[in-house]
């Protein structure tokens, strides 16, 4: 892992750099996006400088960038104005794909319409997947919104149900 000095090192070296403090982004003008290897990662510190222009702080950028050295794979906060094309284009020519979160509109529609899929009644869907068949129905209803991580298990059993039931059950012995 780079150590900051290191990597302000390594940035001077491709030009001028100017050290600023940069505080992160309040939450809400942020959005994360997934950040995978799609070839030889080369240029690391020019994924790092791309991901500042968009907001990332360098400490951000340079996790990102331990990451994807390390596993192939990263995320990162930008700003939630980012131009994500020109984001995807600037990271594809430095062989880094970029991955949006998945936006689900209406999540109490979106819940209610896998449950139809599957041919699933609230209390068997809310059963198979660990809700509780109140907290479902407020947010079928629009009284509440499920966080992300709901939503991505709920996606994750319209895909694959079998899955998610292997994830979430474990076989009895007999």
């Amino acid at each position: 892992m780079l150590k900051k000095s290191e990597l302000l090192a390594r940035l001077a070296e491709l030009g001028p750099v100017r050290v600023v403090d940069q505080y992160p982004l309040p939450s809400d003008a942020t959005e994360v996006v997934a950040l995978s290897g799609i070839g030889r990662l080369d240029r690391l510190v020019s994924v790092c400088q791309r991901l500042r222009q968009d907001g990332a702080t360098l400490r951000q950028g340079k996790d990102a960038i331990d990451d994807l050295a390390a596993s192939g794979r990263g995320i990162c906060p930008v700003a939630r104005s980012t131009d994500f094309a020109v984001l995807a284009r600037d990271l594809a020519a430095l062989n880094v794909a970029v991955y949006r979160r998945h936006g689900i509109a209406d999540p109490g529609e979106h819940l209610a319409a896998v449950r139809a899929r599957h041919g699933l009644s609230q209390r068997a869907f809310s059963d198979r997947l660990g809700f509780d068949l109140r907290t479902l129905q407020n947010w079928e209803q629009g009284r509440n919104r499920p966080d992300d991580a709901v939503l991505a298990l709920v996606t994750l059993f319209d895909r694959d149900p079998a899955s998610v039931q292997a994830a979430m059950f474990d076989l009895v012995a007999p």
